[in-house]
């Protein structure tokens, strides 16, 4: 499959389940809203430092609700930053990078093995601010009739890959595995408790659980269980 071809806003059928949120990305669409107040006191002061680009990949697989699963891996626990904690395939962009798709399979075959020609880019959501840091992060959308094979390449940067079913018993719909974060007494939105000591919380739990909504799917209730983030995914 060409660049050309991934990048087409038609669906094949058996992806037809993904045309919500498919025209979404399409269109750009803001997916998460993390506004906060320019004035607010807690934003650090970041001198006009560039803004850094980062892109993250939503692959989705399968061809419909039934079976669909969505990838995510879990960081090196050496990682300087936030090791321990699930996420999705992605990182910052390079100077060579064409573009955030660019930058998003790139990272996603450096880290899980996902070869580009095996997946349908379905387009691109609004960059995400980062409230606490100058960078954007932009949500990349893509499918494929059924999972690849993918793997750790590089133990350092992540330590295993996950398939995290949208539906059916342990899914990230199965009201047994949906929570409300809290961390240190405050609230911080929908974490999602899947086998396997998958434990998703924070920025990539916020991504999920609009993913859901956009193909029509319930969101974590406020009613959840209430979890306080475990000690090794907080870091």
């Amino acid at each position: 499959m060409s660049a050309a071809q991934q990048r087409e806003p038609g669906l094949p059928a058996e992806a037809a389940f993904l045309a919500p949120l498919a025209e979404r990305a399409r269109r750009g669409d803001v997916l998460v809203r993390r506004d906060l107040d320019p004035q607010d006191p807690r934003i650090p002061d970041h001198g006009g430092e560039a803004v850094r680009r980062s892109a993250v990949l939503l692959h989705l697989a399968g061809t419909g609700l039934h079976d669909a699963q969505l990838v995510l891996e879990e960081r090196g626990h050496s990682m300087r930053s936030q090791p321990g904690q699930f996420s999705l395939p992605g990182g910052g962009r390079d100077p060579g990078d064409r573009d955030d798709v660019h930058t998003a399979l790139r990272e996603a075959e450096e880290e899980t093995g996902l070869d580009p020609d095996d997946v349908l880019v379905l387009g691109a959501f609004a960059p995400i601010p980062m409230p606490w840091r100058v960078q954007v992060v932009t949500p990349v959308l893509s499918w494929s009739a059924s999972a690849p094979p993918l793997g750790v390449q590089d133990p350092f940067e992540v330590e295993r890959v996950v398939w995290a079913p949208l539906t059916g018993p342990g899914s990230l719909t199965d009201p047994a595995h949906q929570q409300r974060g809290e961390l240190r007494g405050f609230g911080v939105g929908p974490a999602f408790d899947l086998p396997g000591d998958a434990f998703v919380w924070g920025f990539t739990a916020m991504i999920l659980e609009q993913v859901l909504v956009g193909l029509g799917l319930d969101a974590v209730p406020p009613t959840a269980p209430v979890r306080e983030i475990p000690p090794e995914r907080r870091r």
